[in-house]
């Protein structure tokens, strides 16, 4: 995979003179735009665009933080939702922002998708909201009201009803400045907030509670192992639970991001055969870890399963040098609450999916 995507966060170095490999410099910031031939960084001193034949080094760090203080606690809100946006992304994307409309307008070359600002459109067959809902990240240069009708018109070319992804300003309540503005317009268009969702992070190291390696954090009576791909019995434990709608647009979800993998506790039987007791998914984005998709048996849950699989997803992170982890959890998921909490995570905001009554 390309390590010059727009949206990362990255140091380059590069030679200040094509053909003088002595003469470097290094650059920090983010990548607003790449193509063939160049890339262009966001540094605190405005764009700058580096001509690909002169990076010689790229390296991905964290978002920026907005505070001092331990690196899971003093990411910024919107930073954190894009982070568990990109982990689970489906194949029909669309970033609202003026830029991509003047692009679109002239025909343009460019793909507008690399622009990477503005407003995140998803659409899938899949019904899971995250992956069925417009997610407000930077401004769009449309105006709210405007920016809402384009949303509009985008689902309703795809025969779907809109939903909005608002979510709160870090350690509080109050929306964030990136989706601030919609709350009077949706209320006004018969829009109403679901559930809330608390995003929960935390440390690796702290939440592997002593494990060294996966395989270490099994309790008594089970097996971790950690794979690249889902087998079929964990589908039918996830589908089980929540019908995911189109059975191939949600393997598309599951399995497209990369690196990706999935840690999962078996529970091993006399007769060598063998059952899956808990399992979850695994994405690595941005020197963060992203868990998604966990899930216990009903029939053995409070008996260690799922604390076992948290721990070695950690673990497993830990071992790579990512420092840090999130978790989407529903408020109503109070099993799932405790079990984080247990392992040092703390709810960093909300967010609710608004779609009309």
């Amino acid at each position: 995979m390309d390590d010059l995507q727009p949206g990362k966060r990255v140091v380059v170095r590069y030679s200040l003179d094509p053909g003088d490999t002595h003469s470097t410099s290094d650059a920090l910031g983010v990548i607003s735009a790449a193509d063939e031939s160049s890339v262009e960084i966001t540094t605190k001193n405005g764009p700058l665009r580096i001509a690909r034949a002169q990076i010689q080094l790229v390296h991905e760090v964290p978002p920026a933080p907005t505070r001092s203080g331990r690196t899971h606690e003093i990411v910024s809100a919107v930073d954190l939702r894009r982070i568990s946006a990109s982990a689970w992304l489906p194949a029909d994307v669309s970033w609202l922002h003026v830029e991509n409309l003047r692009n679109e307008s002239t025909d343009a070359e460019a793909d507008v998708g690399l622009l990477q600002k503005g407003w995140l459109l998803r659409s899938s067959e899949s019904v899971t909201r995250r992956s069925n809902s417009c997610l407000p990240v930077t401004e769009t240069g449309l105006g709210w009201e405007q920016s809402l009708d384009a949303v509009e018109a985008w689902y309703a070319a795809r025969d779907k009803s809109p939903q909005i992804q608002i979510y709160s300003a870090a350690d509080s309540t109050t929306l964030a400045p990136e989706c601030e503005g919609l709350a009077p317009l949706l209320s006004a268009r018969g829009y109403a907030p679901g559930e809330a969702t608390f995003l929960l992070t935390g440390a690796t190291a702290e939440a592997a509670d002593g494990a060294a390696s996966p395989t270490d954090a099994a309790a008594d009576g089970l097996t971790i192992e950690v794979s690249e791909v889902p087998t079929p019995v964990h589908y039918a434990a996830w589908t089980s639970e929540r019908d995911p709608g189109s059975d191939e647009a949600f393997r598309a979800l599951v399995e497209a991001a990369q690196p990706c993998e999935f840690v999962t506790a078996y529970a091993d039987h006399p007769d060598g055969s063998r059952s899956l007791v808990a399992a979850c998914r695994v994405v690595e984005r941005s020197k963060w870890g992203v868990l998604t998709n966990l899930i216990t048996r009903p029939d053995l849950r409070r008996r260690g399963a799922g604390r076992s699989v948290a721990r070695a997803a950690a673990a497993l992170l830990s071992q790579r040098g990512v420092r840090s982890y999130l978790v989407d959890v529903e408020a109503s998921n109070t099993a799932s609450l405790g079990l984080f909490d247990s392992l040092g995570a703390t709810v960093r905001h909300r967010s609710w999916y608004a779609a009309r009554g």
